[in-house]
């Protein structure tokens, strides 16, 4: 479902679905465990449903600036982007000049 919306809905081009997997259920996780393990809810307690979520916010966004940082710093030296004939062609061809099928040429 994660996968979906960030693809489709918020038009985030994540193919490997490190985003919606990692960080978006990474979140929840985190979130979860802080209520989840409270007493009330049947958990062991131990556990601050506060600190769960401020160190889950703090995570992504701690991930989120390095992430972007570090792209935009990678751009300036060789843009990241392929262009949109290049899109059109895939990554396979535009980059690597091989194809899926071997036998075929283009």
């Amino acid at each position: 479902m994660t996968f979906n919306m960030t693809q489709n809905k918020w038009k985030i081009d994540d193919v490997l679905g490190v985003w919606p997997l990692h960080g978006l259920c990474g979140l929840w996780g985190g979130i979860a465990a802080g209520i989840f393990g409270l007493e009330m809810f049947g958990g062991l307690g131990g556990v601050s449903f506060l600190g769960q979520l401020t160190g889950s916010v703090l995570g992504i966004s701690f991930a989120f600036i390095l992430g972007f940082v570090t792209y935009k710093i990678i751009n300036i030296f060789s843009p990241i982007r392929l262009s949109q004939e290049e899109e059109y062609n895939g990554a396979d061809i535009s980059i690597h000049k091989i194809t899926a099928t071997p036998n075929i040429d283009r």
